[in-house]
């Protein structure tokens, strides 16, 4: 069996000594880029520099379909404040597994400030408790 393989690779009765080893030649490094972690910090520099502001969306969602517009607010980098007096438990909850997915996805962070607020921002906004 091992014979028919190796004729069939065109190896049989190759020697070890018969094998080149090729290297692939030496090249110079290209451009180093910067790493993502180090790029969002210049980013944030560069804005804190410019005096840029956050715009804030707040939504209070009637219904489970509004959770695609808070969505794509998330994905288009808005820190959204979420007012959920109007929904049942259960369809906060099912609300809040989705936009939490949407939130890990983008790198953001996800705060319950009340009963039934919470805040989402993205990942250039940080979220402190003044009390900790």
């Amino acid at each position: 069996m091992k014979d028919k393989i190796a004729e069939w690779w065109g190896r049989k009765g190759a020697k070890k000594e018969d094998e080149v080893i090729t290297f692939k030649p030496y090249e110079e490094p290209g451009e180093m880029r910067m790493p993502p972690e180090t790029e969002r910090e210049k980013l944030r520099e560069n804005e804190a520099a410019k005096g840029s502001s956050i715009e804030l969306k707040v939504v209070r969602p009637e219904s489970y379909e509004e959770v695609a517009t808070v969505a794509d607010y998330l994905l288009e980098g808005y820190t959204v404040f979420l007012n959920f007096e109007l929904l049942d438990k259960p369809m906060v909850r099912r609300m809040l597994d989705f936009l939490s997915g949407v939130t890990y996805a983008k790198d953001g962070q996800i705060k319950q400030t009340s009963a039934t607020t919470y805040v989402i921002t993205p990942d250039d906004v940080d979220i402190t408790d003044d009390k900790n």
